[in-house]
């Protein structure tokens, strides 16, 4: 029996037919369970990759946001609608996105993260291990905001070596910023050993080594984005401006005036003969007493220009007054008269010009001047002030046509400020151009043909308010101007400083020039 039992089971033993059924049986649960985990990590990847995407679009809309400052506080907003926008599958059950401020290679608040997750049960692991798939992402976008520069120097020449040139022992001092459109490699240049802390120096060309060597200010060459920030305007040309007018000076006078106070005192004499001039002096029984006579002091025009003291003057009468030839009787009356001046005081009234807004072909400033408020139009001649005279304007504005110029020299006493927006609203001009235009003090066409006669080489007493703005022409600056009431900014083909120019107060304290004249491209990259 046992045999039989033994040689049955070698036959078993040695039987190879229904193996593949079993291994196919054995088998089953690894394929199975290979194929559930497959698609189950196909899903996985698909979540991840999906949910990726998502929150980095949204720290790169946060970030962008950040550049702008009309966006800047609320790049959050931005990050969470781009991150909605982006999501699909997992939409339905991804978190809300958490998104931060955090710092950036050394920075300070420079970058956004944005972080998320996506929970649900996958159908083989929640089946081996019970709990649901969990995807969490994190990005983070650094971002570098583009700077606005603006300027109280601008030369707006396109293709000028030497579009500013700064020689001498100017003084720019000012912090304002210096910038250059012209695209030669020596857009600006020094000469000279002047001092200069200018705050940024920009330009689309090439700037002197000067500035890296002696300065510490930012500089900017080949820079891409400077503008001419007044290259759409054009100047203003009201009714009242296109009136033709002279400009003339009004002699003044010089009035003398003082205390005059008067006494006379008269005594009498007697003389007999023929002739008082051959008579001989006689006593007479009516002989008169001495008269004095005094006028009080009065307040009057003095004719000549005597000064404070006493002064004598004395006169005779010869009067018949009884007896015939040789014993005629003659009165001599003498008259001594003290006339004493005092508190003697002298008015000058200098020749004026109150000067009206117009056309004119040049006004060259002798005398004492006043500018009403308005626009000026300068066609073919100059606006020259010099020598010692007061020159004072609230609220103008000069344009410059036909090759016309503007002079400014040393020892006048100048105060000009820009005109205002209300004043050429007043005028005429629509609300959207007087607000562009406003702040502008002189005004050269683009028509005017350009010239190079342009100097301002003013002093301390030298007041200019606005922007003096040449398009065609080039100004030199030699001088020193002061401000009261709003910036200085000269914009011209080009500009040198030179001789012992000195800008350092371009600007009253507390404010700055506000034309933008370049603005760098902001810039975002994904970093995480």
């Amino acid at each position: 029996m046992f045999a039989s039992i033994r040689k049955k089971l070698n036959e078993l033993r040695c039987n190879t037919s229904g193996n593949a059924t079993m291994l196919m049986a054995l088998g089953l649960p690894a394929l199975l369970g290979g194929t559930g985990l497959a698609v189950d990590t196909a899903q996985w990847f698909m979540w991840k990759r999906e949910l990726q995407f998502a929150v980095d679009q949204a720290a790169l809309a946060g970030a962008w946001a950040r550049t702008q400052s009309g966006t800047k506080a609320n790049y959050s907003q931005r990050a969470k609608q781009e991150y909605d926008a982006n999501l699909s599958t997992t939409k339905p059950f991804a978190s809300t996105p958490t998104i931060n401020l955090a710092n950036y290679s050394g920075g300070s608040n420079n970058s956004v993260t944005v972080s998320a997750r996506a929970t649900k049960p996958l159908p083989f692991s929640s089946f081996l291990t019970g709990n649901a798939t969990t995807v969490s992402v994190y990005s983070q976008a650094a971002y570098t905001e583009g700077k606005t520069f603006t300027s109280c120097l601008i030369a707006v020449d396109e293709d000028d070596s030497g579009a500013i040139t700064i020689g001498g022992a100017s003084v720019m001092t000012a912090g304002c910023g210096i910038a250059a459109l012209s695209n030669s490699p020596s857009s600006i240049i020094v000469n000279g050993n002047p001092q200069i802390n200018a705050g940024w120096v920009l330009s689309r060309g090439g700037i002197d080594d000067w500035f890296n060597a002696h300065t510490q200010d930012e500089i900017h060459e080949y820079m891409e984005g400077l503008k001419d920030p007044f290259s759409s305007l054009s100047p203003p040309n009201p009714v009242e401006s296109q009136t033709a007018r002279t400009y003339t000076c009004v002699k003044g006078n010089k009035t003398t005036r003082a205390w005059v106070g008067t006494e006379a005192t008269t005594t009498y004499t007697y003389w007999k003969g023929a002739d008082y001039n051959t008579a001989t002096q006689t006593n007479y029984n009516k002989q008169k007493n001495p008269t004095t006579k005094t006028v009080s002091s009065v307040y009057t025009i003095v004719q000549n220009e005597t000064v404070d003291g006493v002064t004598t003057t004395t006169t005779i009468v010869w009067t018949a007054v009884n007896g015939s030839s040789n014993n005629t009787i003659w009165e001599k009356a003498t008259t001594v008269t003290k006339t004493t001046q005092s508190g003697t005081t002298v008015t000058v009234t200098p020749d004026l010009a109150t000067t009206l807004p117009g056309t004119y072909t040049d006004i060259k400033v002798g005398c004492a001047t006043t500018f009403a408020t308005g626009v000026y139009i300068i066609d073919g001649g100059g606006l020259e002030i010099d020598g010692q005279y007061e020159v004072n304007g609230s609220s103008v504005m000069f344009v410059l046509k036909n090759g016309a110029y503007v002079k400014i020299n040393g020892g006048s006493k100048v105060n000009l400020t820009a005109i205002q927006a209300s004043d050429l609203v007043a005028r005429g001009i629509s609300q959207a151009d007087a607000n562009k235009l406003a702040g502008m003090l002189i005004f050269e066409s683009r028509n005017s043909g350009g010239t190079n006669k342009n100097r301002i080489n003013g002093n301390s007493s030298t007041v200019l308010n606005g922007t003096i703005y040449l398009p065609k022409s080039g100004v030199e600056f030699s001088g020193t101007a002061a401000v009261t009431s709003q910036c200085l900014m000269i914009a011209a083909a080009n500009i040198t400083l030179t001789g012992t120019a000195n800008m350092t107060t371009f600007c009253p304290t507390g404010m700055q020039e506000d034309d933008v004249v370049a603005t760098e491209i902001s810039k975002v990259k994904l970093v995480v």
